[in-house]
């Protein structure tokens, strides 16, 4: 590994430092309460319980139970022009109906700059940007 690798490999980690370590069902947080996650840093966030209430508005009961928080957006490095996307079916199905896009594949939504502007106004607390390179 050269230095510019390892310069480059620990500015994402500090970048992705927010991300969470783990995550609870929409259904858990709804249940449950305790509306907080642990980050990578090792510190706590707590979410905004009327932004989880909203998001299960968007979903199905299936989703409600299969749905983790909070909802991670990453880089799309196969996309020109800084494309974000969110993978995996659950979450392609829940954020295509926030924004009211189609999805690129059953199991990634694809979306560019103004489509996250509007998710982050939206959902300040439940999406986590995550940048992959």
């Amino acid at each position: 590994m050269d230095r510019y690798t390892g310069y480059v490999e620990s500015i994402l980690a500090e970048s992705n430092s927010n991300v969470p370590v783990s995550r609870r069902t929409l259904m858990d947080h709804l249940e449950n309460g305790g509306f907080s996650y642990r980050t990578r840093r090792g510190e706590a966030f707590e979410m905004d319980p009327s932004e989880i209430q909203a998001i299960a508005r968007f979903c199905t009961d299936a989703e409600k139970i299969r749905l983790r928080m909070p909802i991670i957006v990453s880089t799309d490095t196969s996309a020109e022009g800084g494309a974000w996307k969110v993978d995996g079916e659950t979450e392609t199905s829940v954020v295509s109906k926030i924004l009211g896009k189609r999805p690129y594949r059953k199991d990634m939504l694809r979306f560019y700059n103004p489509n996250l502007a509007d998710l982050r106004r939206k959902f300040p607390t439940t999406v986590v940007l995550a940048f992959v390179p």
